[in-house]
């Protein structure tokens, strides 16, 4: 080879390998920066590991797609967490506790292996039933409500079903009519009152928690959550759970053969993203992982995580994302398990007031100190208004409104609950939670808006803020509205 020809192979080779595939993209993105084993071709990226993306990876593998899916803690999960007491060994369910009997919840299950029952059904009919309380965790006091008859709440049910029937495609996702009629963005206590619908409000107060103050919520984000398949769940008992009463190994399982096949990546988090304004593949990310950087290339991504603007920002959201996820607020929850209680094991205690309407507690509030399978342990239930801060409410406070709230039990009635210390075993913020749109942005289109991005960018879009946060819903959603237009994208 002469020199020349020599010299010139070599400016070639180093021209390769120092610019990148176009002009415009960042040297971050350039593949001569990894090594072979730094970077990863996949199908389908997926951002989150929680209830959609986890579902989203078993649900493509299964369709012959590769996936990779970027999970910043070190479980998938999500919202689902099982505390495991080491004095006893059983396990609590402190987030997702209950699935709907559908089609889709039980071959999900069956495909990971993991056997379910309906909820209640192993419970031993000998066992004393357990016991309930409500009282006012200002005070301490003990708060008197009459309880409302089963045949008055089944009517305010029969009549709520009535009002969701009028929405089909509520059933479905956020497809809401075109103008949007005012009963749904109406405050819901306030459609209450309108249809004599009072009765519903205990029960979903108790179902419904985290979605913020129920009664100036608008009516639409209560029958997002409180749906048809959830109503006709609670009307014939068929809750189902897991047999040995941990949630937690569906994911487990999951877990186990999403890294055997190297389709996980944990403790990770993108923190650079080049998806092409125009919808041509593939899409690049820039992954930092517990082994060092990453560059993924995939032809379509996923988003699963929350569409809040403070999580997005590595994936350069456009104009058109940022006016519409820009708008979004939140409610707030929080779970724990707490020993040295003082309250029976027996016994769970619900926040009520005396004198506010329907007796429920001013947020950001406990919402019940629950018994749970474990001696000695109790759950706590805590929510916050809502907001369009991501949290709105420290953790040091929510701990310290839960302790107050025990002591404040303890100390007006002696004669009941023990005089210990409370102490927290296992403590869980599940903020931001319940995305969702103010009332009149609602009125103004913007879920439509939202669903409207679907496959720009070659970016597809799940999870509880598309849908609601209900793990069983979520499923069916992505299933049938998200994957089968993702797939037909892949071609």
């Amino acid at each position: 080879m002469s020199p020349f020809r020599a010299v010139l192979w070599l400016t070639l080779i180093y021209l390769a390998r120092h610019t990148s595939a176009r002009p415009d993209e960042p040297p971050e993105f350039d593949a001569w920066s990894y090594k072979k084993d730094q970077i990863i071709d996949r199908d389908v990226a997926i951002i989150g590991g929680g209830s959609a993306g986890i579902y989203s990876a078993i649900s493509l593998k299964d369709k012959g797609k590769s996936v990779i899916v970027v999970e910043r803690k070190a479980r998938i999960g999500g919202h689902t967490e099982t505390y495991t007491d080491p004095v006893s060994g059983m396990p609590i369910d402190i987030g997702v506790i209950v699935w709907h009997d559908t089609p889709i919840v039980r071959a999900y299950f069956e495909r990971l292996n993991v056997p379910l029952i309906k909820a209640g059904s192993d419970i031993d009919p000998s066992a004393p039933p357990p016991r309930s309380g409500d009282y006012d965790f200002r005070t301490g006091q003990s708060v008197n409500i009459t309880p409302l008859s089963p045949e008055a709440v089944g009517a305010a049910f029969a009549g709520y079903t009535q009002q969701i029937l009028k929405y089909p495609r509520l059933s479905d996702g956020m497809f809401l009519p075109n103008p949007v009629p005012d009963d749904l963005v109406m405050p819901f206590g306030e459609f209450v009152q309108k249809y004599n619908l009072e009765a519903v409000l205990p029960t979903m107060f108790q179902y419904d928690p985290g979605l913020g103050d129920i009664l100036t919520v608008p009516t639409v984000e209560i029958m997002r959550y409180f749906g048809l398949s959830l109503v006709q769940q609670l009307q014939t008992g068929g809750f189902l759970t897991t047999q040995r009463h941990n949630n937690s190994e569906l994911y487990a399982n999951a877990q186990a053969e999403l890294l055997s096949t190297s389709s996980l990546l944990l403790s990770s988090e993108v923190q650079l993203a080049l998806r092409p304004s125009r919808n041509t593949p593939p899409v690049h990310l820039v992954v930092r992982t517990p082994s060092g950087r990453r560059l993924i290339r995939a032809k379509k991504l996923l988003i699963t995580i929350p569409p809040k603007l403070d999580f997005l920002g590595p994936f350069a959201p456009n104009d058109e994302e940022l006016s519409v996820f820009g708008r979004l607020i939140k409610g707030g929850y929080c779970t724990s398990v707490v020993k040295n209680t003082g309250i029976s094991d027996d016994l769970s205690v619900l926040n009520r007031k005396q004198d506010t309407p329907y007796h429920f507690p001013e947020l950001p509030a406990v919402y019940e100190i629950q018994r749970s399978p474990a001696p000695g342990l109790h759950i706590a239930f805590y929510g916050t208004p809502r907001s369009t801060l991501s949290q709105p409410v420290p953790d040091s406070q929510v701990q310290s409104d839960i302790i107050a709230g025990i002591k404040q039990l303890q100390a007006a009635n002696p004669e009941t609950f023990n005089q210990t210390e409370p102490e927290f075993v296992e403590f869980s913020s599940h903020l931001p939670f319940y995305v969702q749109f103010a009332p009149e942005d609602t009125r103004n289109g913007y879920y439509g808006k939202m669903y409207a991005l679907q496959g720009k960018r070659n970016t597809f879009w799940t999870g509880a803020s598309w849908r609601t946060q209900d793990s069983s819903e979520i499923w069916r959603f992505t299933e049938q509205e998200v994957l089968p237009g993702l797939l037909a994208a892949l071609g």
